[in-house]
């Protein structure tokens, strides 16, 4: 409180950038897990980071599904970028995101998570940020951090980080140059086209990602930044692996718009294609959005040179494509509900997104039809 008015300060949380879904109650972690028609929850893995993640991960969370989140730990940006620098840690931002999705509305403890400063030299700097790093400091590990918190805060699912280490994603480019960082390959001049992505140094996946890939029903790429995010964690030790040997169902979501620096001038079948090279097999499933963003807002994304995803990905034998207006419903004022404070903190614009809702029916229809029995699921192998 302001001593001098009596008045709430200039406050600002993630919950006004990413609004939690309306509350139905906060049932405990074992009534989210109920049988499903005399049968366990299907198992669902989400793998990505950023915005994409935590947006969907708030729609599935309405659904009585065994949701795990693997976030990915490269990002330098923002005030995670600041801390990493700092401290030398793996990138805290993500979790935390999604880590918030998943905890009770209703919890001063997630509302804290949430909160982000928006004044003097905080402004931008994120209080959850922060006792992630404090948490990773008593603990020992960004893992037993996440775990420590959800517990405590009552989340209902499973959020690991890709891993414990800490690594830069970087870039090898057609002209010869490397670059090294998110954020510098988003900012190289000259844009010269990306040859290769690699992490150095080369990390490690957590165990408990290798094993929730393996009793996946299915596994999720989420929408967001599909070389420093999804790629990245493909670039993981025991990734990619894990994800090729699973049973599960692959289903990639496609992202709305180009991302400058990153997806320049990609159509649909660009993602489709780079996921299947750095994965080395193409997903089972790939969801794409055809509605048409306001103008207004796609003015606002070409000025930073981002375009519409250009949607020409055509069902064939063996993949199934999913095409449908995925866009968050007309009318809000994503202008004021996503804004993002934090000067000189380096953040691109995050107002055109998919609907949280409609992705997540999209994929409980898929898990019903996927989910194996199980016995099956269990004895799936681990390497």
């Amino acid at each position: 409180m302001n001593g001098r008015t009596g008045e709430r300060m200039n406050e600002r949380t993630d919950e006004q950038v990413n609004p939690p879904p309306p509350s139905h109650g906060t049932p405990s972690f074992s009534e989210r897990l109920r049988r499903v028609n005399g049968r366990t929850a299907p198992r669902i893995v989400c793998i990505g980071g950023g915005t994409g993640q935590s947006q969907l991960l708030r729609g599935l969370s309405r659904y009585p599904l065994d949701i795990t989140a693997i976030v990915g730990v490269t990002d330098n940006g923002g005030h995670s970028g600041l801390l990493r620098r700092d401290f030398g840690i793996p990138q805290v931002g993500d979790i935390r995101n999604c880590l918030a999705a998943l905890a009770p509305d209703s919890s001063l403890f997630t509302r804290l998570m949430r909160y982000r400063f928006s004044e003097g030299s905080l402004d931008g700097a994120s209080l959850g940020n922060l006792i992630v790093v404090a948490m990773i400091r008593m603990g020992g590990s960004l893992s037993a951090a996440i775990e420590t918190l959800a517990r405590d805060l009552g989340a209902r699912h499973r959020i690991l980080p890709v891993s414990d280490e800490s690594a830069h994603i970087c870039a090898e480019l057609a002209d010869g140059r490397t670059v090294h960082g998110e954020w510098e390959i988003i900012r190289r001049r000259p844009r010269s086209p990306i040859a290769r992505m690699f992490l150095k140094p080369s990390i490690r996946c957590l165990p408990d990602c290798a094993k929730a890939l393996a009793q996946a029903d299915v596994i999720v790429f989420c929408p967001g930044s599909l070389l420093t995010g999804i790629v990245s964690a493909l670039l993981t030790n025991g990734i990619q692996g894990a994800i090729r040997r699973s049973r599960a169902l692959k289903v990639q979501i496609s992202n709305i718009m180009t991302q400058p620096g990153q997806t320049d001038g990609f159509s649909a079948g660009d993602h489709l294609r780079t996921l299947a090279h750095y994965l080395g097999t193409e997903p089972d499933v790939f969801v794409l959005n055809t509605g048409r963003p306001p103008k207004r807002l796609l003015d606002l994304y070409r000025k930073d040179g981002s375009v519409p995803v250009r949607a020409d990905v055509r069902p064939k034998a063996g993949l199934r494509v999913i095409a449908r207006n995925l866009l968050e419903p007309r009318g809000l004022d994503v202008l004021t509900l996503y804004a993002r404070h934090g000067k000189g903190l380096t953040q691109g614009p995050h107002f055109i997104r998919h609907d949280p809702d409609k992705l997540a029916a999209i994929l409980w229809e898929l898990a019903l039809k996927t989910r194996r029995p199980s016995r099956e699921r269990n004895s799936s192998p681990v390497r």
